[in-house]
């Protein structure tokens, strides 16, 4: 997967070109020119400029493609990558220059403003940034390497999207633990990176593409929410929603909902908001349920353990 910016100019030309060149973060393998020579870039930048008479404005710009960190890939061919991006951007110059120095592989390409074709200044609709991007992923699946979204939309879910959403619904529904929810995923045919510090659950399908839970669309498939269902015994808290005792059956949606209301709820009280509610430390709050109980927003505390018992069916002892 690569992800693919255009960043806000910060420095002058000759500043960009040498920090994206700096030999402590790339080497000369790492770095070519597309219409233009590395050793003598800002120079046939300027001459550009000058033929058509087009020094003011932006000189340039710089474009950030970065490359996940779970994709198998190599900094040469992340470099051959870059150029072929660069090419993209028929009738300009640019600099490509592949960094080695972080945990994720990333190519800068710096781009004059000014085509040496035609003399056109650069300008870029959103259209046409989404169509850079698609080709990027182009790129990516000729070499095997995951892709991700060019843009993400609530009101129009493609159908891979959907169907994970429903597999992941599926997999939530029949598993206990994040560990079996993760096996049943994989085999569906997918792979889940959700690791202990990370902001999101990750999924990549079996045609290679990256989704993140946030770009779901679907409150209850967030990490928070996926991590609290399971906490509470995933697939085994469900069925306590569909015993004949219930009060009504209830799906994924209502149990995922409830949990992360009375933890709200609990958190807004341990914060010092007055509530008119059951209290109930955290530990109360797990083991009612675990054993089915709804706590619903009461209009009264309980004190007492009888009374307690009374209104749940189990005293605080058990």
């Amino acid at each position: 997967m690569a992800s693919v910016k255009f960043v806000a100019v910060s420095r002058g030309l000759r500043g960009i070109v040498d920090y994206v060149t700096n030999r402590e973060k790339t080497n000369e393998s790492l770095i070519s020119g597309v219409n233009c020579l590395p050793q003598t870039v800002v120079e046939e930048f300027q001459a550009v400029k000058l033929r058509f008479h087009k020094t003011e404005g932006r000189s340039y710009y710089h474009i950030v493609q970065a490359f996940s960190p779970d994709d198998p890939l190599d900094f040469a061919t992340a470099h051959e990558i870059g150029v072929a991006f660069a090419q993209y951007f028929q009738g300009y110059q640019c600099l490509v220059a592949t960094h080695q120095n972080t945990a994720h592989i990333h190519n800068h390409i710096i781009l004059n403003s000014v085509s040496f074709e035609t003399g056109k200044k650069f300008h870029q609709s959103a259209g046409e940034m989404r169509q850079a991007k698609e080709y990027s992923n182009q790129l990516c699946r000729e070499h095997g390497l995951s892709v991700t979204e060019v843009k993400a939309d609530p009101f129009r879910i493609p159908r891979w999207k959907r169907k994970l959403r429903q597999d992941i619904r599926f997999a939530m529904e029949n598993s206990r633990t994040r560990e079996e929810f993760i096996r049943k995923m994989e085999t569906m045919g997918y792979r889940v990176k959700w690791e202990p510090g990370q902001k999101y659950i990750t999924y990549t399908t079996e045609d290679n593409v990256r989704c993140r839970d946030s770009k779901l669309f679907d409150s209850t498939l967030l990490r928070e929410n996926m991590e609290l269902y399971f906490t509470m015994g995933g697939a085994a808290y469900l069925d306590t929603y569909q015993m004949p005792s219930a009060e009504s059956e209830l799906g994924l949606d209502d149990a995922v909902w409830n949990l992360s209301s009375l933890l709200q709820d609990f958190e807004e009280e341990e914060a010092g908001y007055h509530l008119e509610t059951v209290h109930h430390s955290r530990e109360e709050l797990e083991h009612i349920l675990a054993r089915g109980g709804k706590l619903d927003h009461a209009q009264y505390t309980v004190d007492e353990e009888e009374e307690y018992e009374q209104t749940h069916g189990f005293s605080m002892g058990m």
